[in-house]
């Protein structure tokens, strides 16, 4: 095959792709990935590459951004009509944000600055394909549940036809399918939302937006780390507070409540203002007459942020609005974690992914 080189004769799961004319970058990254035990097919030319995806089967696929014959804008369309199921990344020896940004919406997952992170690659490749596969493996879960759901909705017609004594046992078990499905839905509505933005503002502009539309009129604070142990204000909406000094209340709010609102992996609901400013253990704020929510978004074990909603007790919460916080907030999290990933590969000091770093700065000006 003409500009294929098979470097080993590993099985199909360990094998990658590897798009760039042969050079010394190429040459670089190809021994980087052999040493850590992965066999390389090498594809000189795009239509190597269809050829080389069109006989087997690929757990990565690698690109070389600095090559002419390969412009990132045609990487997206490639992969997802060859093999829309194999991540791709890619390496250049640019530290070009604009090229970094370009390749991660054009659907690269990582993209490695060479020769700087040649050191990192195994650990990067294998987080990369790690997620695939449980991405993958989601994607097979809600399959089978969106399955499983009509065989259920099937089932119960024909159940309210024969035993009308279980009618209303059915119906109770169809809403709750209903509900789970409105939010499956509505998860990857927001995830399609926010993956488009990678910049804090934006990003949390949409969310915002998003979740004002779910919850209705509410008061929200949004909070950002900002070195170890501090948080400061990322955005906020201001619903019936107008007649008070909003600033100093949402700093003061901050600094009583995102300390214990971060050690708190679940959401937390409070009918009543006094047990929520009980809870945080502070009489500066005045929350009488309001129901409070509280949820920390995390990105694996990190809270990369802090929200609060609250609104008079008189226009109460619903339990589809908390289940729609309670499933929108993990996604925020993750989100904002891969947007300060990204931003953070374009600097000239770019640390590797592996090293999990205990005084990141996750604040809006820094992420930003």
């Amino acid at each position: 095959m003409e500009g294929v080189h098979t470097m080993k004769n590993f099985e199909q799961s360990q094998k990658i792709l590897l798009i760039g004319e042969a050079n010394e970058q190429t040459t670089a990254i190809r021994a980087s990935i052999e040493v850590s035990g992965y066999s390389v097919v090498h594809a000189g030319t795009m239509k190597a590459a269809e050829i080389a995806l069109e006989q087997g089967v690929y757990g990565l696929i690698v690109v070389d951004c600095d090559t002419s014959n390969f412009v990132v804008e045609s990487i997206s369309e490639f992969t997802s009509l060859l093999s829309p199921k194999t991540p791709t990344v890619g390496f250049t020896t640019s530290r070009s944000q604009t090229l970094v940004m370009n390749m991660m919406r054009n659907g690269a997952s990582d993209v490695f600055c060479l020769p700087r992170d040649l050191g990192v690659i195994k650990e990067r490749i294998e987080l990369v394909m790690s997620k695939n596969t449980t991405s993958q493996l989601a994607e097979k879960k809600n399959k089978e549940f969106k399955r499983l759901y009509e065989e259920v909705h099937q089932a119960h017609g024909a159940a309210v036809e024969e035993i009308e004594s279980l009618s209303h046992t059915l119906a109770n078990g169809q809403c709750d399918q209903e509900q789970k499905m409105r939010l499956v839905a509505m998860a990857a509505e927001f995830r399609t939302l926010v993956n488009q933005e990678l910049e804090v503002e934006s990003m949390l502009r949409t969310s915002l937006e998003y979740l004002l539309h779910r919850l209705g009129p509410t008061n929200a604070a949004v909070y950002i780390r900002e070195g170890d142990v501090g948080w400061g204000i990322g955005a906020y909406i201001n619903y019936d507070r107008q007649g008070e000094n909003y600033s100093e209340f949402l700093q003061t709010l901050g600094e009583q409540a995102c300390s214990t609102i971060a050690q708190e992996k679940t959401l937390r609901v409070f009918t009543d203002g006094s047990s929520f400013t009980n809870w945080i253990d502070t009489d500066e704020l005045d929350f009488d007459g309001n129901e409070v929510i509280s949820v920390g978004c995390f990105d694996g074990d990190k809270c990369m942020a802090i929200i609060v909603f609250f609104r008079s007790d008189s226009k109460r919460f619903d339990n589809e609005s908390l289940k729609i916080v309670e499933t929108i907030s993990p996604l925020f999290g993750a989100q904002l974690g891969s947007i300060l990933k990204i931003h953070r590969r374009a600097e000239t000091t770019w640390p590797s992914e592996s090293l999990d770093s205990e005084d990141d700065d996750w604040s809006f000006g820094n992420a930003a």
